[in-house]
């Protein structure tokens, strides 16, 4: 499986953006995406009542190419520090797997690092 970490800013707003292909066949998988701190040690995003991340569930995965869209992008609901490093975090599971706990410490996601403006 590959996975990427994306982000986007418009109109002040951060946008958490998770990619994922097969790298073989076609599978179905849970899709998890939380913001970090730049140490990746705090979450930021969103917070205690959703302990797995922002969760997608059943999503379809393909090759490349493929023209069905094979990604997930969530708004962070929280005022963020202008200037501040956060990193977007991304995790994809087997469906109905094991759920990250993304207040592990153990628990990484794929990464990006952005710098809210």
């Amino acid at each position: 499986m590959q996975v990427k970490a994306c982000s986007r800013i418009e109109n002040d707003h951060l946008y958490m953006n998770a990619e994922w292909r097969t790298t073989s066949g076609s599978a179905l998988v849970d899709v998890y995406i939380w913001l970090e701190d730049a140490a990746g040690k705090e979450v930021v995003y969103p917070g205690t009542s959703m302990p797995n991340g922002m969760p997608s569930y059943n999503m379809a995965a393909w090759q490349t190419p493929q023209i069905h869209p094979q990604w997930k992008e969530y708004k962070v609901g929280k005022a963020l520090a202008h200037g501040e490093k956060y990193q977007v975090s991304v995790s994809v599971r087997e469906r109905g797997g094991a759920k990250p706990n993304i207040f592990s410490p153990t628990v990484v996601g794929h990464q990006l690092g952005v710098v809210y403006p």
